[in-house]
């Protein structure tokens, strides 16, 4: 084949997340679309699949972010037009595995890891922080750390 090959992911539905004792997952269904873009020509659907993949979530702290880092744990991919198709997908699963780990899994990971700021006056910083995983809920801890004294920050803030 001469032409470039397209692949478009399209999430199906928000992704379902769940926290246990042991941590937090997010699972994830799309639909898949691969097309060969012949030059010069409109693309060419090749084969739709539907991929569902499930992530566990490691949320931390760092200074004063709360981001997640995802590890890929389950990958799967079938058919929506036939079985056949689908049985023809089992020996793929592994290395389209791989490709998404070595892919998306970091493209995911550089904008989740940016996290989200927790809003904190100048001079107070969150120390030896903590990240508990309870039954349907998160609870994360730390310290307060004041660089500055009370009366500097009321001082500044005024």
């Amino acid at each position: 084949m001469e032409a470039p090959l397209s692949l478009r992911v399209v999430a199906t539905a928000p992704p379902k997340t769940s926290i246990r004792t042991s941590g937090a997952t997010v699972a994830v269904a799309a639909i898949v679309t691969v097309m060969v873009l012949p030059p010069g020509k409109p693309p060419i659907q090749l084969s739709s699949m539907t991929m569902e993949t499930k992530f566990n979530a490691k949320v931390s702290m760092k200074g004063k972010r709360l981001s997640v880092q995802n590890d890929l744990r389950r990958f799967k991919i079938f058919s929506n037009q036939s079985a056949l198709e689908s049985l023809a997908l089992i020996p793929l699963q592994g290395p389209l595995k791989t490709m998404l780990q070595i892919t998306m899994v970091p493209l995911i990971n550089n904008w989740t890891k940016r996290g989200v700021p927790i809003p904190l006056p100048d001079g107070m910083d969150f120390v030896e922080e903590v990240v508990e995983y309870h039954n349907g809920y998160i609870v994360i801890g730390a310290n307060l750390h004041f660089s500055l004294g009370l009366r500097d920050m009321i001082g500044n803030s005024m």
